[in-house]
């Protein structure tokens, strides 16, 4: 008799890059954000900004775990952050040849470091002006203003940037078009392939019903003819 396993086909696993859906993608940056976010959240608990002292300690240690996460990290990982690795995402040159530290660098200027710049210089302008004019002074009103004005433009960048890929015809931003660099979803596939077992039958062994020997209808032919 046959065991049951010689049944079962073999199943075998390969990938392909695809065109991922904007949705993963989102999630995907998303998920980077809240993680790189953790740490400077953390710092500004333990050591909040109150004076040009802890100001100038807070931005630059936030600064720099930015500067890791998105860009020295995602270089060794070549172009990839935990979130495309977790979301099965990948960045690749379209000519396939090796990610530098550059495309990586460009990307994120252009994602991250224009919004959060603009909002720097925005932080840098409050608090010159918080502390160079006496406390007597009622700057709220100002500084609701200029604090407004950043928030307005970071809204109005990370609402431009999904909107410019979503009009794009093979949904694909500016920045990657111009670095000649895309991502991709590593879509895993299963290959299945039927075992073929070769077994004796228990009584007629290799003489099975329906298995003809081609040289002994020759055979009987040729004595016919004779």
């Amino acid at each position: 008799m046959e065991k049951q396993n010689d049944k079962k086909p073999l199943e075998k696993s390969s990938h392909k890059l695809v065109k991922p859906h904007l949705g993963r993608i989102f999630l995907s940056r998303l998920f980077d954000i809240i993680i790189c976010s953790i740490p400077t959240i953390v710092l500004s608990f333990l050591n909040p900004i109150h004076d040009w002292k802890t100001f100038l300690i807070n931005i630059p240690i936030s600064q720099t775990i930015l500067f890791l996460y998105f860009i020295l990290i995602p270089y060794f990982l070549k172009g990839n952050t935990l979130g495309k690795l977790i979301f099965n995402l990948r960045l690749k040159k379209e000519d396939e040849s090796k990610i530098k530290l550059k495309d990586i660098f460009f990307r994120e200027f252009y994602f991250l470091y224009i919004p959060l710049l603009f909002q720097i210089v925005v932080q840098i302008i409050m608090g010159i002006i918080i502390f160079t004019n006496s406390k007597d002074t009622d700057l709220n009103f100002v500084l609701k203003i200029i604090n407004s004005i950043g928030y307005t433009f970071l809204a109005m960048w990370f609402i431009y940037i999904p909107l410019t890929i979503y009009l794009q015809k093979e949904n694909i931003s500016s920045i990657d078009l111009k670095l000649n660099t895309r991502v991709y979803y590593l879509e895993k596939i299963l290959v299945f392939e039927k075992k073929e077992v070769n077994k004796k039958h228990v009584h007629l062994e290799n003489e099975k019903p329906g298995k003809i020997d081609i040289s002994e209808i020759d055979k009987i032919i040729g004595e016919e003819n004779e």
